[in-house]
């Protein structure tokens, strides 16, 4: 009598009863074979995915991203939500509301003038400010808001740098629960030291989000500061569930990928790695975005998919 191999008829094949080492290696037989399947369905959902792309550009450029198929706008906190100015002036987000594009990320979280590290930090200013940014970006469906900020949280000469970790954990603890009412994700951004002396990579950005553990308080990966500062692909599987936005410029003058070539397919196979589902923004210096936009487009699609081959 021919038996199928089930779990459950194992035990009867070929006519005999197995032995309870048998028994014990069909069963690790199967639940790998299982496992297997599973992680290979996971591999090939993720591999699937490309990220949406956007830009960072002006709200009234957003015509010449819908022209060039672009997914999404992201343009500053102070542009899209003016949180310094009061709400008779903001008019319910009129300008973000008539963009030809989705708004979907808005950076340059604080201004300089507040400061988030140094003798004048103003906890309960910071608070207040943010609250007003996270209620305007709730009123227009705009989910996360990229802290950079380099000019806000540059420690002032003098001041300990401990000190100042401290004090942006601090931050951080009061700011994402308030993201969090508002559904927002704040992602936080590595800076290099030529635009900022405080959190220049990725993996300080890690120590500090693991330091304020919220599930909205996650990181912006910018693969062009990451470059500057010579950071390993490698950081971002370390980063891993963290990781939640990403920025993209290349190497030298911070121009649109594909003008000069730089290759982003160490990073991209990062991404793929921890099976990132979030988006891209080019963040970059364009020369000529009409000419520069589907050349980025073509460039960021074409090794993406090379990164998988290579995976």
């Amino acid at each position: 009598m021919a038996y199928k191999t089930t779990p459950a008829t194992f035990f009867f094949c070929q006519g005999r009863v197995l032995c309870s080492r048998e028994k014990h290696w069909i069963y690790h037989l199967v639940f790998a074979s299982l496992l297997l399947l599973t992680s290979a369905g996971i591999c090939s959902a993720q591999s699937k995915h490309f990220p949406q792309l956007g830009v960072c550009a002006d709200l009234n450029q957003a015509s010449l991203l819908k022209k060039h198929g672009y997914a999404f706008i992201q343009p500053t906190v102070a542009e899209a939500l003016l949180p310094l100015q009061p709400d008779s002036i903001f008019k319910s987000g009129e300008k973000v509301r008539k963009s030809e594009v989705p708004v979907l990320a808005a950076n340059v979280f604080i201004p300089g003038s507040i400061k988030t590290t140094g003798p004048e930090v103003d906890e309960a200013k910071i608070a207040a400010y943010a609250t007003t940014v996270f209620q305007r970006a709730r009123t227009l469906d705009i989910p996360i808001i990229v802290f950079g900020s380099g000019a806000s949280r540059k420690i002032p000469d003098g001041f300990s740098k401990d000190a100042a970790f401290k004090q942006f954990v601090s931050i951080g603890k009061r700011l994402a629960p308030i993201a969090a009412q508002y559904n927002i994700v704040l992602a936080l951004e590595s800076q290099n030291k030529e635009e900022c002396n405080f959190l220049n990579t990725v993996k300080e950005c890690i120590e500090v989000a693991r330091a304020v553990d919220h599930p909205n308080y996650k990181i912006c990966v910018d693969i062009y500061h990451m470059m500057r500062e010579n950071e390993p692909a490698s950081i971002i599987a370390e980063a891993g569930s963290l990781v939640y936005h990403c920025d993209i410029g290349e190497k030298a003058t911070r121009s649109a990928p594909g003008v000069a070539g730089d290759d982003f397919i160490p990073y991209f196979k990062a991404f793929q790695k921890i099976g990132y589902k979030g988006m891209i923004a080019l963040e970059c210096r364009f020369k000529d975005m009409d000419a520069e936009l589907p050349l980025a487009a073509k460039t960021i699609r074409k090794q993406w998919k090379q990164a998988l081959q290579q995976r």
